[in-house]
């Protein structure tokens, strides 16, 4: 019998379809490798995409870095019908980490994975009475959940559902929250038609809104304190550094820049008096990103204009300048580029960024970034980690 001339055609056919099966295959398992074993093979990194963090005292008076990253598998989902088009952002295996990492040791010491229904939209920590608080907010499938840690050793010690238990206002569940800072504290809303309802983290206390919260702290309010706070030199973009001392419930900072345009009338608004600082110096674009009773840090312009570096200042409580950090120091997503990247305006960048101190160390963080460490009293850069 004479071979058919359809054969070797048949055969090349069958070869090809293995070879895209199997291709298919290796495909597959290189990606299960990324997504699964990457995050379990991960114990000397950080997994994930970077979204939070906090310096918390370690042992003997070392710093420890909580990091809170995204781990789910992120793409478009792209949806068809007739006169509708739809794109969304969604998620596969949908799971966050905190981390607990030593940066002298660069080592994670330990490693705690949630996991979520949808993507991750609004997430937050806070450090209250020696406890780590992670917190996220509703958003399509996922509810509101809130995570308490112990910090030595490190380990989940309370979640959502203990927290309702444990005051009776919340009893009905949550239906949304975000945090707060100075004090830490999360906005609540509940289901059954509370708004506002507000967890003071450090008392782990609720009360029915915030003006009650405020009355309650009435007393300290009225003490006297003083801040830094940046005032506008006309009406440009240069600023200018005031110390201003007052009523502790009246002078915030964020609210200082209108009044310190003219610092005469603080007394009469705030009860309040203002003595400029450093008088040779002015910030573009300035903003005041973290301070305490040792000093302030300053984030600024090396220039007006469309494209410009940012610069770090740390001046201390006399009103000296302490150290100034460049662009070779910082990330370089900060930079100013308002042509190419309008959301690197002030404006905007201020509600990615993060700046705190703890002892020693200051940490700035830029979200879907990573953060950096520098030292407090030299502004010697520490370490960076990118995520």
């Amino acid at each position: 019998m004479m071979p058919s001339r359809e054969e070797p055609s048949i055969r090349r056919a069958r070869i090809f379809r293995a070879v895209l099966i199997v291709l298919f295959l290796l495909a597959v398992a290189v990606w299960a490798g990324i997504h699964f074993l990457r995050p379990a093979l991960s114990a000397r990194g950080l997994p994930g995409k970077f979204m939070n963090a906090l310096a918390v005292p370690g042992p003997q008076g070392s710093d420890r870095l909580w990091v809170l990253s995204d781990g789910s598998f992120h793409y478009i989902s792209r949806r068809e019908s007739p006169g509708r088009i739809s794109i969304a952002r969604k998620c596969k295996f949908c799971k966050t980490w905190t981390s607990v990492y030593d940066p002298a040791q660069k080592a994670v010491l330990a490693k705690f994975k949630t996991d979520y229904k949808t993507i991750i939209i609004h997430s937050w920590m806070a450090y209250a009475n020696g406890k780590v608080w992670v917190a996220t907010d509703a958003y399509e499938d996922n509810e509101p959940r809130i995570f308490v840690y112990q910090t030595e050793p490190p380990g989940l010690i309370r979640e959502t559902a203990d927290i309702i238990t444990a005051h009776p206002e919340l009893t009905s569940g949550l239906i949304g929250l975000r945090m707060e800072k100075d004090p830490a504290r999360l906005i609540l809303d509940t289901k059954d038609g509370r708004v506002g309802l507000v967890l003071v983290l450090g008392e782990e206390k609720v009360y029915e809104s915030e003006s009650e919260r405020r009355k309650a702290a009435a007393a300290a309010d009225e003490e006297r304190t003083t801040v830094y706070a940046l005032g506008r030199e006309g009406s440009g973009p240069r600023k200018i550094l005031f110390q201003v001392t007052g009523p502790r419930g009246r002078v915030k900072e964020s609210s200082l820049e209108l009044e310190l345009n003219s610092p005469q009338t603080l007394m009469a608004s705030s009860r309040a008096t203002a003595v400029r600082m450093a008088p040779d110096r002015f910030f573009i674009e300035g903003l005041i990103v973290s301070q305490d009773a040792e000093g302030c840090l300053i984030l600024h312009q090396d220039a007006a204009g469309r494209t410009a570096n940012r610069l770090l200042t740390c001046f201390d409580a006399p009103g000296g300048e302490k150290w100034t950090v460049g662009p070779a120091e910082l990330f370089k997503e900060m930079e100013v580029d308002l042509d190419k990247d309008p959301l690197s305006a002030i404006f905007f960048l201020k509600d990615n960024l993060d700046v705190s101190r703890s002892g020693n160390m200051v940490l700035l963080q830029l979200k879907g970034v990573g953060l950096i460490g520098f030292d407090f009293d030299t502004g010697r850069k520490l370490w960076e980690i990118r995520l």
